[in-house]
């Protein structure tokens, strides 16, 4: 319940059949999502007598917990069925946490329950059994942290809550196996469970375990601070290979999970050698969890060129640096993040040296090798060189391809089917068949990213997101949203509350106009319209006096503007009668008073004009049918 993923070891292990928790908190929320997205624990069901945030009326933001596929469930409604029991939830103070889902247990039909955990507040040092970080400190207020009881529990409803459940299950047995003196006055001393079936090892494999172990130790490196290398309990992070330790890695920067997605599952469907994403600190690690890749955080390597507008996409790449000082690895295979996989390219494990694919680009293959797959044997010596030539050596391009074909003056040349530019593929398509290559190479405008090229490499970026799961795709999409919503020009969301407010007004829905226009006011940067559209609202409910600024400011914004001018004249008239005679004249209230929404005068005559004419031309045709 609660908090209880603050565990630095899982005291049961990581299956969570029904969290229970009563008070919505951002922070927890966020929290838990990346627990779960990064598959520390896999929670069934949510269960909560509130209704989780949805940003729906009075509601201030939208929870982090709606697509994680928990089932949410009420577990006062459960307990309510008991009338006894559901008395205690209607009125305070509660029951704790703990009593309530004591009492979900025996109310769904479990007979024997063992509490483990609950302590009733009895320790005066501190209020849980694990140490809260400052960034969840943040998130609490101070009863949450303080020792004891808040005001709104007690220990004497807790105790009188638990004798409830007691009795109302007479078949039931509750044993403690925790600490708690009142628990243990109650509920008497424990059975002897030692030939009872129990949880160990071997039922419940990462029980006991911390939730992260430490694999190495990267040292500190010239000016590259020491890398900690964590991994999840049971998860590999290299494949041995002929005796040798083998794995796959990519760099991720910014919104280049998604690319490491894509390039992930494609290279589940031919190899079973794991991925390493390295991370920089803009990386989205949980994100990349949630899809089973595991992170490696490593520092960012600062390039070392003056980067103009041509060549300011480089200026993470030479981060991808930090592949050599992998160490622990005896063959490494770099993909780019804007890469997917093909075939098995297995092979590129064999040998000790540095392979790549020449660069071809719109031409030919040149003298020089694209940065975006190689094959090379880390070290820590390695990387120290490359570390103290990072300013002394030239890169043709400003980036890290430059940079490592000038480190690297001798390298293997692959085939070209090991890393095919989309360009390549597209310009000399002849030459290729798609079922030929080993690995694509999406350089340019990624297949993740808005833009509004032509449609040339359109085949190839369908063939990209086919190697999503339909929830990435999802989040991708909503992804894409945000960013289309952050371009969108202020005078189009601005246009966008004046056309909502004239269609309320069109609808004669003045006071829904009026109440969308308050709320979303631009303040001293409204727009003519908008201040005649406010006026128009306010008119039509017979707020004179209200109008009557609005419409003066439209007219300083507009001057030339003989509509406003009309209705500034109309409006004056109303307030002027209001002054002197405390009312205003019948024939001249809203209700019946033209507005700038009604038809005008001489096309309602008009109209009245026809309708006589066709009405006539009816007549004379039903005549002659008649006769």
């Amino acid at each position: 319940m609660n908090w209880f993923f603050l565990e630095s070891h899982y005291h049961f292990g990581s299956r969570v059949d029904a969290w229970f928790y009563a008070i919505a908190n951002q922070a927890l929320e966020r929290q838990l999502r990346n627990e779960i997205r990064e598959r520390r624990y896999t929670i069934s069901r949510l269960l909560s007598p509130m209704r989780v945030p949805a940003y729906r009326d009075e509601e201030k933001w939208f929870s982090q917990l709606y697509d994680l596929g928990l089932e949410h469930l009420d577990h006062w409604a459960v307990i309510a069925q008991n009338a006894r029991l559901g008395r205690f939830c209607m009125s305070r103070p509660l029951p704790t946490q703990g009593m309530q889902a004591l009492a979900f247990a025996l109310a769904t039909g479990f007979r024997e329950v063992f509490l483990c955990g609950i302590d009733l507040y009895e320790s005066h040092e501190a209020r849980y059994g694990y140490v809260i970080p400052e960034s969840v400190k943040g998130g609490l207020l101070e009863k949450d942290l303080r020792p004891g009881y808040e005001d709104k529990h007690s220990l004497d409803r807790d105790l009188a809550f638990l004798s409830a459940c007691i009795e109302e299950f007479p078949s039931s047995v509750v044993h403690n196996l925790g600490e708690s003196v009142n628990l243990a006055r109650q509920l008497g001393t424990p059975p002897d469970l030692g030939d009872r079936a129990c949880m160990s090892i071997a039922t419940v494999p990462d029980l006991g375990r911390a939730k992260d172990r430490v694999v190495v130790r990267l040292e500190e490196t010239g000016a590259a601070p020491a890398v900690v290398v964590r991994a999840p309990a049971g998860v590999e992070m290299w494949k041995d290979i002929g005796g040798r330790r083998c794995a796959y890695a990519t760099l991720v920067a910014g919104d280049f999970h998604h690319g490491a997605r894509a390039l992930s599952n494609s290279l589940r469907q031919v190899s079973d050698v794991p991925l390493l994403a390295l991370c920089t600190p803009t990386a989205d690690r949980a994100a990349l969890a949630a899809s089973g890749i595991q992170t490696i955080d490593v520092p960012e390597i600062i390039n070392p060129n003056e980067l103009g507008s041509h060549n300011k996409r480089f200026a993470a790449t030479y981060s991808k640096l930090n592949v050599f000082r992998l160490d622990f690895l005896s063959r490494v295979v770099y993909l780019d993040g804007d890469t997917v996989v093909r075939k098995n390219i297995d092979d590129l494990f064999d040998g000790d040296d540095f392979a790549a694919v020449p660069d071809a680009g719109l031409a030919r293959p040149s003298k020089i090798f694209n940065s975006g797959v190689f094959a090379a044997t880390p070290s820590r010596d390695l990387f120290e060189q490359m570390l103290e030539a990072l300013e002394e050596l030239e890169s043709y391009d400003g980036g890290d391809q430059g940079f490592l074909n000038s480190f690297f003056s001798q390298w293997r040349p692959l085939p070209l089917t090991y890393n095919t530019t989309k360009r390549l593929y597209s310009h000399h398509a002849e030459l290729f068949s798609i079922d030929d290559l080993k690995v694509l190479h999406y350089v340019g405008v990624k297949p993740w990213e808005p833009h509004t090229h032509p449609q040339r490499y359109a085949e190839l970026d369908w063939v990209w997101l086919e190697h999503l799961q339909p929830w990435e795709l999802r989040e991708l999409v909503v992804e894409l949203r945000h960013q289309a919503s952050d371009k969108i020009p202020l005078e189009y969301s601005r246009g966008s509350l004046l056309r909502r407010a004239q269609a309320r007004n069109r609808n004669r829905d003045y006071a829904a106009a009026e109440e969308l226009m308050r709320r979303e006011w631009p303040g001293e940067s409204a727009t003519a319209a908008e201040e005649r559209e406010m006026a128009s609202a306010l008119r039509e409910q017979g707020k004179w006096h209200e109008a009557l600024p609005y419409l003066n400011q439209a007219l300083r914004k507009n001057p030339s503007s003989k509509g406003i001018r009309r209705e500034l004249s109309d409006v004056r008239a109303k307030v002027e009668a209001l002054s002197t005679t405390g009312h205003v004249p019948e024939d001249a209230t809203s209700v019946g008073s033209p507005s700038r929404h009604d038809p005008p005068r001489a096309a309602m005559t008009g109209y009245r004009r026809a309708r006589r004419l066709v009405g006539r031309v009816v007549q004379r045709i039903r005549n002659r049918l008649l006769t």
